[in-house]
């Protein structure tokens, strides 16, 4: 075995060891959420700092194999989807730790049901399908199950569309609620940007598989404008 390919595998393992720890918080803070757990939230937000540790020692790994092997062709492509899926996984795991902070903020809608009124648990499950068949399709090396992933963005931009359109609606009708019904918000937010992430990382499988760069491909991107903006509510 050439060096540069036991560099590559021990680099596999590495991005293989954060997407399982990432898919751990994804479905822990699912359950932190949906049962209002405040201790597991606090479990969740303690481990955000492995996900750190191992963001910076595969971004090392990654700069070494360059500057020492100077890897071309697919060897090369393979780095650099590592390099972005790195990256993408890191805010994916600071999203799990920011939704974990909101879960303590949440006990006053404990009783109200409020999760299951506005389709939250739906969306939960949504995000987390995308973000693991994205995994699933990279390190199977499976075009078709990028391609799965990128089919159902639209319909989660929906769910989405959804939720935030009933948590408004909410607001105006229980206005001593609106502190907590924020933090809802930002944890739709969050949700959707994970769901974005999630759709990224199976364009970086397509990149690393065959090259080619889907965003650039000329196929519509579902969700731009949609990343720093919320959907028009003036219908409510």
């Amino acid at each position: 075995m050439r060096l540069i390919e036991a560099e590559i595998q021990q680099l596999k393992f590495k991005i293989l060891d954060m997407a399982e720890l990432v898919q751990f918080q994804l479905d822990h803070i699912a359950q932190a959420l949906v049962n209002l757990d405040y201790d597991l939230a606090r479990r969740i937000r303690k481990k955000e700092k492995k996900i750190d540790q191992y963001d910076t020692k595969i971004d090392k790994r990654c700069e070494r194999i360059i500057a020492l092997h100077q890897p071309v062709a697919n060897d090369l492509r393979f780095v650099f989807s590592v390099l972005k899926i790195n990256g993408y996984l890191e805010q994916i795991g600071d999203g799990i730790y920011s939704m974990a902070s909101t879960v303590p903020a949440l006990k006053e809608l404990h009783d109200q049901k409020l999760m299951k009124n506005l389709g939250l648990e739906g969306l939960i499950n949504a995000t987390k399908e995308i973000v693991t068949d994205a995994l699933m399709s990279y390190f199977n090396e499976d075009i078709a199950l990028s391609q799965a992933v990128f089919d159902r963005e639209v319909p989660v931009l929906e769910q989405y569309d959804k939720c935030f359109k009933r948590l408004v609606q909410r607001i105006g009708e229980k206005p001593e609620l609106a502190e907590s019904l924020v933090q809802l918000v930002l944890i739709i937010q969050h949700l959707r940007r994970m769901a974005r992430l999630g759709v990224s990382i199976a364009e970086e499988t397509i990149f690393y598989l065959n090259g080619t760069i889907r965003r650039h491909s000329g196929e519509k991107n579902p969700s731009a404008g949609w990343e720093h903006s919320p959907p028009d509510t003036q219908e409510i």
